[in-house]
């Protein structure tokens, strides 16, 4: 099985990994390549224009899913090319997974706080709830960061810092 897990672009490999681990049997677009003069180039061909997997399982709560992977930056796009396409949300489950990667940061909105903004997950949009994004939707892609994530996080640090100008009055007494 390792082979099929190989197909596509290296976000939908983990997609597909992680879906596989749930117990689904996943459905990869076919690359197809094209020669257009000299150069050849492979071209992923979407199951219906809209989609990059089809994952399927007997059990619920969901048995059929139609996944599009995509990063963080380009989810307005994919919402545009498959919110047209006619799947009824009692069958099947319509949804957009973006990926949040990148290197771990801290969060710079707190100056008082260190708040590490989490990293490598995919954020699941789905078309039943509008397209919203809850944090409780999301599916880390390493199994250490997500049990560190459900884990209870500590109270962050609080750094009392004096005033720039106390600290050098303070230094020139010195």
């Amino acid at each position: 099985m390792p082979d099929r897990v190989a197909k596509g672009n290296r976000l939908q490999v983990a997609a597909r990994k992680l879906l596989e681990a749930e117990g689904y049997t996943v459905h990869t677009a076919v690359r197809s390549v094209q020669k257009r003069g000299p150069f050849w180039y492979s071209q992923a061909t979407d199951v219906f224009n809209a989609f990059d997997l089809i994952a399927t399982r007997i059990e619920g709560p969901r048995p059929l899913r139609f996944v599009q992977v995509t990063t963080d930056n380009n989810v307005s796009e994919r919402v545009k090319k498959v919110d047209p396409v006619p799947i009824n949300p009692a069958v099947a489950s319509v949804e957009i997974w973006g990926h949040h990667g990148g290197a771990r940061r801290l969060d710079r909105r707190f100056k008082d706080k260190k708040v590490w903004l989490p990293r490598n997950y995919f954020q699941i949009y789905y078309k039943e709830r509008n397209w919203e994004m809850h944090p409780d939707d999301r599916v880390f892609v390493n199994a250490e960061v997500a049990a560190k994530a459900e884990a209870k996080t500590p109270e962050p640090v609080l750094a009392v810092v004096a005033p720039r100008k106390r600290l050098r009055a303070e230094a020139r007494q010195r």
